[in-house]
């Protein structure tokens, strides 16, 4: 079965759309990671990975805390 995966970042909107799951999670890894620093356009925001629509993995950044 092929999934759908979708990497939404905060403010930025959709960065990735992929049928690679491996690929997605290193990159929400990487967004994540991103989110944590207190430099870069997505700084603070939320990272969320979703799987055919479905959130599989979130993010809060401190900006939505």
């Amino acid at each position: 079965m092929t999934y759908k995966w979708q990497l939404i970042v905060g403010n930025i909107g959709t960065v990735l759309e992929t049928n690679n799951g491996f690929m997605a999670c290193l990159e929400y890894g990487q967004y994540k990671e991103i989110s944590k620093r207190s430099k870069g356009r997505a700084s603070g925001e939320n990272v969320t990975l979703l799987r055919n629509g479905e959130i599989r993995y979130e993010y809060v950044g401190r900006l939505a805390q």
